[in-house]
Order: structure tokens, then sequence, then C-alpha cells
């Protein structure tokens, strides 16, 4: 046989057999290339799937608020809607579906009075599943609210940066209760020193940070979905005006004391020593109310309009009715005396400081459409706040500043029964503050003690 007869068929099959590696390389390919577009569309999808739970969870929180003060379904779905549409979902944008039930019609609370059931339905396009027919993907969520009494007492709403920071040798204590952290950095819960931060649990969606020999317990649970503001739908006050017609500016400096009555005044100041008293009633200030003298200041039961700062700065003691206090500027309570104030909710739009002793009474009302709120710093309002008190200091309430952030500082070991709704917390010094649920133990009737999310 000559050299090379067996050659031709073996290069034969060799060609053949090339060929079928090549189709089934490019069968693969195919393959592997469709599962890497599926993986990256499944990975938008779960975005999507979160910013709905996100957007689902708000709805359903500001309608169940909304409907427990207005009793009135089209009223609560109008609120809900506006709630989720903040979070990035709005009824009716791009095939968008936001529902609102009222009793939910799906679930364990099925048909049960005092539930509220949000049901968010956004269709969400795809990249690469389009080359299979499929343009878009219905993403749901679902969430309920109802009655009773969440575990949550601070919750801080900052996207970015620390929004729990504790610096020093103090501790944080959140008694039985729940610590929840929107910020999404890597330091969004931190602490520097030998402090603690404690909680009944704690959420983070970002990260925290350690430094130092201080302790967190338990273990934050990193990577949540920010909560949504609990309080979102807690209405804005209808702020009152007036016009003086006369004694519009009442000024005291001597050592007599001094009685107003109800009306519109222009400004009002005490730098004397004696005790000015307001007596009760409403009053319409359309700039400052001022005691910064010796004297004492006492103001009756009603409700206060102040367009400029309420400051206390003296020596004296102070003594605020119950009532509702808005105060277009900024409000100051640091004078050297007792400070007392109880059934009184602050509605501010500038800086609050406040800062006692073991002097220090501040409560909240406990009936009304604020029940249980302390201090409400307008949504809008990024002005700083600021609470100072000590062990033998008495707080109660809820306080909300959503875009604000507060420092809150204890001497010695300050007790006080607290919900914290703000855009983020840092507590400095080498004191100590607990925080008891107030919702739950003081106040369960606040605008806070009756909605709680059970789905």
């Amino acid at each position: 046989m000559r050299p090379g007869t067996v050659a031709a068929p073996t290069m034969k099959m060799w060609k053949e057999q090339s060929g079928q590696v090549l189709v089934l390389t490019s069968l693969s390919m195919m393959v592997l290339l469709g599962m890497m577009a599926m993986a990256v569309d499944v990975g938008l999808l779960f975005r999507a799937k979160r910013e709905a739970q996100i957007a689902v969870d708000a709805a359903a929180v500001a309608a169940a608020l909304d409907y427990k003060y207005n009793a009135s379904v089209s009223s609560a779905t109008t609120q809900g809607q506006a709630a989720a549409a903040v979070n990035g979902v709005t009824n009716g944008s791009g095939g968008a579906v936001v529902t609102i039930n009222i009793p939910p019609v799906d679930g364990p609370e099925q048909g049960e009075s005092g539930f509220i059931e949000a049901i968010v339905q956004d269709p969400t396009p795809t990249l690469f599943m389009t080359m299979f027919g499929l343009k878009s993907v219905d993403v749901a969520a679902r969430a309920v609210v109802g009655s009773g009494s969440g575990n949550g007492c601070l919750w801080t709403l900052a996207r970015s940066g620390a929004d729990v920071s504790l610096t020093g040798s103090g501790a944080l204590t959140a008694s039985h209760c729940d610590i929840y952290d929107d910020s999404g950095a890597s330091d969004a819960l931190e602490l520097t020193g030998s402090g603690s931060i404690s909680a009944l649990s704690i959420g983070v969606s970002g990260n925290y940070q350690k430094t130092g020999s201080g302790t967190i317990s338990p273990t934050p649970t990193t990577g949540i979905a920010p909560a949504a503001d609990p309080l979102a739908s807690l209405p804005t006050p209808t702020i009152a005006t007036g016009t003086c017609s006369s004694s519009c500016t009442p000024s005291f400096a001597g050592s007599s004391n001094n009685t107003l009555e109800p009306g519109t005044y222009t400004s009002i100041s005490n730098t004397g020593s004696g005790t000015l008293t307001l007596e009760a009633g409403n009053y319409v200030i359309t700039g400052n109310l001022s005691n910064t003298g010796a004297g004492g200041l006492v103001l009756g039961a009603g409700n206060y309009t102040i367009g400029g700062n309420f400051t206390d700065t003296g020596s004296g003691p102070a003594t605020l009715g119950s009532g509702f206090y808005e105060i277009g500027g900024n409000l100051q309570l640091t004078g050297s005396g007792s400070l007392t104030a109880t059934g009184v909710t602050f509605y501010t739009q500038g800086s609050t400081t406040v800062t006692g002793s073991s002097n220090l009474t501040l409560t909240a009302p406990t009936s009304g459409s604020y029940s249980g709120v302390l201090f409400f710093q307008s949504r809008s309002d990024n002005d700083a706040m600021s609470i100072t008190g000590s062990s033998g200091s008495t707080i109660q309430g809820i306080v909300y500043a959503p875009d604000a952030g507060l420092t809150l500082t204890g001497s010695g070991s300050m007790s006080v029964s607290l919900d914290i709704v703000v855009d983020s917390l840092d507590e400095t010094g080498s004191g100590s503050v607990t925080i008891t649920n107030y919702a739950d133990v003081t106040n369960t009737d606040s605008v806070l003690g009756k909605m709680v999310m059970v789905e």
C-alpha cells in the first residue's frame, strides 16, 4: 500500500468532527449567554422587588394613620398612594397599580376590621429576556398594618452617612425595643470609644463600624430594606394668624409680676425679676416670645402660635400649660431654672434646643390628633435639634424630626420614655441614656401606639 492511502478517510472524519464541535460550541455559547442575561435580569428584578416593598410599606403605614383619624377609605387610599409615589411607585404611571384595601382581602387578616392592606404591582422592563419574548415582569409586594404595639422606638431615616453615632464612654440603650437605621453607608451605625449601644434588635441598611473597646448588642442585622417613615401621614398643623391692634409689644423689666390675657401680640418679653403669666387661652404672637431675666414664666393652657423665636434662657422657673405650641423660628429652652411642660406638643420650623437638669419635665398629650407627639419639627426643616437632660429628668413622648439630626445628651443615667423618628441620632459624653418604647409602655393610644406592620 502506498503511503497516504489511509490519510484521506482520516482527514474526512476529522473535518466532520470539527464541524460538530463548532455547532456544539455555538449552542453552548448561546445557552451560556442566555443564562448570563437571565442572571442580570433576575438581579434587576430582585432590586425592583426591594423597592416595591419599601413603597408598599410606606403606603400601608400612611393609609393606616390617615384612616385612624379620618375614617375615610377614599382619604386613606389617597394618602397611601401618595406615600408610595414618594417612594418611587406612582399609581397609574407606567402600568403601576397601588391598591389600598380596608379591610384586607387576603391573608390571615382577611376581612378583619382594624387592618389595612396595601398592594403594589409594578411592571418592570427586562434587558435581555426580551430576546425570549419577555419584555417586562410584574413585580408585586404586599403589606398589612393593623392594631397593636410595635417594638420599634428609634428610626433614623437618612439614606447616607452615619445615622446612629455614639462617641465616648456613654451608653445608648433601647430598652426592649428595636433600632432601625436606614443609611446605606459602611458606617451607618458608628460606635467610637468605650461606650455601648444595645437594643432588642438592631437593623441597618448599610453596615456598622466599631472603633475602640465599646460593645454593640446584639450584632446588627445588615443589608435590610430601609424602614418607612412611620409618621409619614401625620398631618402638618395649620398655622393660626392674626393682627394686633393695640398694646402689641408688652415688655417687662422690673421686679413686679405681670399678667397678659389671650389675644394677638407682635412680641412679648420679660427681662426683669418678676414672673410673667399668660392666662389660659389662645395666643398669636407674630414675633418673639422671650424670658431672659431672673423672673419666672407661666403659660396657661391653650394654643400658642409664635411667628418668631420662643426663648427661655433666664434663671427663673418656667411652667408651660398643656396645649399646642407652634414656633416659626427657633425654640430655645435653656434656662437654669426648672422647666415643666405637661401635655404639650411643640411644632417647630427652626432649630430646637432644650437643656434641663433634674428639674426638667416634658410630657406629650395623651389624646387628640397629636396624641403622644412631644416634638414635631417641620418635614422641610433640617436645623439641628438638641435635648440635654440628667438622671432626674422626665421626658415622655414622640420626637419627630424626619429631616433633622438629633443630639441626645444625658448627664449620669438618664431614662426617658420616647419614640424617636429623626434624620440621624448622635449621642455624646459619658452619661447613659435609656429609651423605653413610649407607644408601648406609656401611651398605647399615641399616633404610633396602634399602628404596627403585621405582614
